[in-house]
């Protein structure tokens, strides 16, 4: 496979998953050990800030960026044509953009803490995120939760591309009237 390829290998795919769990089991254990034990619940606040704003992420780029900006709607529509297929973005980018756009910026509006923490709740979001949608095309869904993902998601597949664009949370197709 090629090394900027978003069809890949079934290894690469699956490490994609264990990178972002080691990322947040570092912040974690970062936080955990190293934050001033006064600012652990605000922190606690800024991790759930984070989870609720990668929903928003979540929303947007499916809908916005992956459905409507080439070469992006090229590179999406393969996953549409092969919803099984190992077919995602490489690891290396998605951590570059997560620390781009969400660690430096509010290490530099913030400080340490608070950027460890957004951060954390933003990659907790992107692995609920990854596990979700790779259910939703693999598993067989076995709570009334994932079982509306994965409906809502084939909706998404069936009928044009152009509605039910959240995968974690239905959420922002609600607000943005896409449900």
């Amino acid at each position: 496979m090629p090394f900027f390829s978003i069809e890949q290998s079934r290894f690469t795919y699956f490490a994609d998953f264990a990178v972002y769990c080691v990322c947040v089991a570092a912040l974690v254990a970062f936080l955990g050990t190293s934050a001033p034990p006064a600012l652990q619940w605000m922190l606690a606040g800024w991790a759930l800030a984070g989870l609720a704003y990668w929903t928003l992420i979540e929303y947007g780029v499916h809908r916005f960026v992956l459905h409507r900006v080439p070469p992006f709607r090229a590179m999406h529509e393969l996953h549409h044509l092969r919803p099984r297929a190992h077919i995602g973005t490489p690891t290396f980018v998605t951590l570059t953009l997560f620390a781009v756009l969400a660690f430096l910026p509010a290490w530099w509006i913030a400080n340490i803490w608070i950027a460890s923490a957004l951060t954390l709740g933003v990659l907790l979001g992107y692995i609920t995120y990854s596990v979700t949608h790779h259910a939703a095309h693999h598993w067989r869904a076995s709570s009334d939760w994932m079982k509306r993902r994965k409906q809502l998601h084939g909706l998404h597949h069936q009928f044009g591309h152009t509605r039910h664009f959240g995968v974690t949370t239905g959420v922002w197709d609600h607000v943005f009237r896409s449900a």
